[in-house]
This record gives C-alpha cells, sequence and structure tokens, in this order.
C-alpha cells in the first residue's frame, strides 16, 4: 500500500474525501454539473469528511460500519438535493437500494424548517418543502447489459403518452464505469478517474486536483491508516464472496446434478406407467424406453 503513488478514487476514504470535504467542493460541484448537467448554486455538504470519525470507527474495529459510513456523499443546493452513492459490485435488490435513498432524502424534507410556505389562507402547506433530489451512483460493474452506454439517467416519465411528471423531482444517475459509449469528453475523464488511468492535459483543474488529492504522498498518517484498513478489508470482504460464489456454484451443480438425476427418474417412471396404462406390453416398452425387465 505505501509503495502506491495514488490510492483507487473508489476506497471508501477517499471517496469521501473527495467528494465531501469543504476545500474540495469545486470536485464536487464538477461531478454534479458534468455527470448530471447540473450547475448546483450554494452548494453545502452533509455529514462532512471527518478522519476523527474514521479513526473513532477504526478504533472500534468496526470497519465494515466506516466503510458504510464513508461511502454515501450528501448535499444541498439551492434547487435540490444532491445524494451518491459508490457502489463497487452488483448487489442484490439493487434497484430497491437505488431507489431507497433518494426518497428518503425527498421525504425527510418533509416539513423542513425554513422551507416551508404560507398559502393565501394563512396556514402552512408542509408539501412546499420538498425539494428535487438527483442521485448519482458510480458503478464499477455493468447492471444494464442491453448496451454499452456508460450513463443512465432515469426520471419519472408517462412512457405511453411520452410525457414527463408535472415537476422535476427526481433524477437517478447510474455511471457503470466498464461502459464504453460516453456521451461527453468531460464524462470521459470523469470515467477515467476512477478507473484510475492517466488523466489527460485538457482534463479541467478540478479532475486534476482530485487526482492530486489521492496521491498517498499528500494523505496524512492517520488518513493512511484508515486507507490502509479499508483496502485490507475490502479485499477480506472480496476473497469472501469468491469463496461464497464458487463453493456456492460447486455445490449448486451438484445440488442441481442430483434434482436433475431424481427428476429425470420420476419423469422416466410416469412414463412407464402411462405406456402401461395405454396397454402396452412390458417388451415394447423395453424396447420403447431402451430399459431391462427390472427397471419396468
Amino acid at each position: 500500500m505505501a509503495e502506491q503513488r495514488r490510492i483507487p478514487p473508489t476506497n471508501d476514504l477517499m471517496f469521501k474525501k473527495l467528494m465531501a470535504s469543504e476545500e474540495n467542493k469545486d470536485i464536487l460541484r464538477g461531478l454534479i454539473t458534468d455527470v448530471l448537467g447540473i450547475i448546483p448554486e450554494d452548494l453545502t455538504i452533509i455529514s462532512p469528511y471527518s478522519i476523527e470519525l474514521c479513526k473513532a470507527l477504526l478504533g472500534a474495529e468496526d470497519v465494515n460500519k466506516l466503510r458504510y459510513t464513508l461511502r454515501d456523499i450528501a448535499a444541498s443546493f439551492k434547487t435540490g438535493d444532491f445524494v451518491s452513492e459508490l457502489q463497487i459490485r452488483k448487489t442484490q435488490h439493487f434497484h430497491e437500494r437505488l431507489l431507497y435513498y433518494p426518497l428518503k432524502r425527498f421525504c425527510e424534507n418533509y416539513g423542513a424548517e425554513g422551507r416551508v410556505t404560507v398559502g393565501a389562507d394563512g396556514k402552512p402547506n408542509l408539501y412546499s418543502s420538498l425539494r428535487p433530489v438527483f442521485a448519482l451512483n458510480i458503478l464499477e460493474q455493468s447492471h444494464y447489459d442491453e448496451d454499452d452506454d456508460a450513463l443512465r439517467v432515469f426520471e419519472l416519465y408517462d412512457p405511453i403518452r411520452h410525457k414527463r411528471f408535472g415537476k422535476d423531482l427526481l433524477k437517478i444517475g447510474c455511471f457503470e464505469l466498464n461502459k464504453a459509449n460516453i456521451e461527453t469528453t468531460n464524462k470521459k475523464h470523469w470515467r477515467d478517474f476512477f478507473m484510475s488511468k492517466e488523466i489527460d492535459d485538457e482534463a479541467p483543474d478540478y479532475i486534476k486536483k482530485a487526482n492530486e488529492v489521492i496521491d498517498f504522498v499528500n494523505l496524512g498518517e492517520e488518513e493512511r491508516k484508515v486507507a490502509e484498513a479499508l483496502e485490507k478489508a475490502g479485499a477480506t470482504l472480496q476473497d469472501e464472496l469468491d469463496y461464497s460464489y464458487f463453493t456456492g456454484k460447486a455445490e449448486g451443480k451438484a445440488e442441481g446434478k442430483a434434482e436433475g438425476k431424481a427428476e429425470g427418474e420420476t419423469v422416466g417412471m410416469l412414463n412407464v406407467i402411462k405406456m402401461l396404462k395405454q396397454g402396452k406390453s412390458i417388451d415394447e416398452i423395453m424396447k420403447d424406453k431402451g430399459i431391462s425387465l427390472a427397471e419396468v
């Protein structure tokens, strides 16, 4: 780890440091603008990056909680809210999870102080505090196999009448890093950055800055320790997943083979009974099925 020049930006600590630090708001602003096409004015980070919190969780040997704490990014700006999650592996119930975080954020704004407007009748309308939510999920594996487009942005839409929802209240982006088709140059720069590829000289300054932030020599001693612990935990988790996958695959093959054999025997028996009911002789059944008298 110490020999690496850069820590991968998909490391949980680096992702949080890059996207949730006050001094790196220009990086987050650039990501939101380039990928989702939104200019986030008056950007405020919710639950900013804190190395002290990381140290506390690591000291409590709660690496898994630390990983999930770091992985989520939340921010607020003038016209809406933003949430981002780094999902480097396929997960069960992926689409449910995709909706959960942005919808949770949307509902949390209900009746938020300072955002509720008062109607003509003098009564507060709590729904007036609800704001658009924009989500971005960065994925290292393919979740949509039907094409090679790197970015998908889902909105509320009527597919029969080809009409959008009355307001743009929800946008969910999925950025699949291993896909080739990318619409803009800046999105390509981001894809290269997250995949730890060489950054082009024409890349925006905020992406070049992000590239410097993850340089190992620019990290503090405590950050290096946390980053190394997370890398180790991630490698251990991957080993466990691989072991479970291959073990499950082997067990599944054996189980499937046994079930297939049992099912085949059952079907064969039913066919013999059917032939007997049809008046076929035992000799005819033996010849037709290629089985012995004992098997009949």
